[in-house]
């Protein structure tokens, strides 16, 4: 192993689902400061749980509100250098609730890098994920340095693992240089192959 690795370097993951598992939102000050010289990285997984209020049929996600508030909350406090979507972002693949999901990541993007991998409730069973790549299309993201790229898209089946279904982003933390690859739920071979020449 890397000495640097081994001796040097303090990684912490931040995973929100412990940290709200208790169904209470976590104050910044319940953790300590991120020490000089670490860094974190913050994983949002599952955030598919919408409720629909009945009267009026407002979609809403609260648990997906407290995650993405606690991390723009303690971006500094807590060194976070990035943050990954682990997929399940939606429950039903509906515009209502992409709509949502929109909403809740726009409270950190052009703040912090992300990515967001597409979990089995993201796309319809052929592996079609339209709806993801509408809302969370690569030309949201080429404007920042951060942004790696994307599979591209099959000609005959563009809403298939294209336009930022499978993507990779580039960010640096503590003198070392990262590649993160957010690939889709039972990626095809033809994505993986691409996803291996990309390391």
């Amino acid at each position: 192993m890397n000495k640097r690795l081994s001796s040097g370097l303090r990684l912490t993951v931040i995973f929100l689902a412990a940290i709200f598992a208790s169904g209470q939102v976590a104050h910044s000050g319940e953790f300590p400061p991120a020490p000089e010289g670490t860094f974190s990285i913050a994983v949002i997984p599952d955030t598919q749980h919408y409720r629909t209020d009945a009267q009026t049929s407002a979609v809403e996600n609260p648990v997906f509100e407290s995650y993405v508030d606690w991390v723009a909350e303690n971006l500094d406090e807590q060194r976070i250098a990035f943050v990954t979507h682990v997929g399940d972002i939606v429950d039903i693949n509906n515009r209502d609730q992409w709509t949502v999901a929109r909403a809740m990541m726009d409270r950190l993007h052009g703040r912090i890098p992300y990515g967001i991998s597409v979990g089995n409730h993201d796309m319809v069973r052929a592996g079609d994920s339209s709806l993801f790549q509408e809302f969370f299309a690569a030309s949201r993201y080429e404007q920042f340095g951060w942004y790696g790229g994307y599979f591209p898209s099959r000609s005959e089946e563009p809403a298939i693992s294209g336009n930022n279904a499978n993507s990779f982003q580039l960010f640096s933390a503590a003198d070392f240089e990262f590649v993160i690859l957010h690939l889709e739920c039972n990626a095809p071979d033809d994505v993986l192959a691409w996803a291996d020449r990309i390391l």
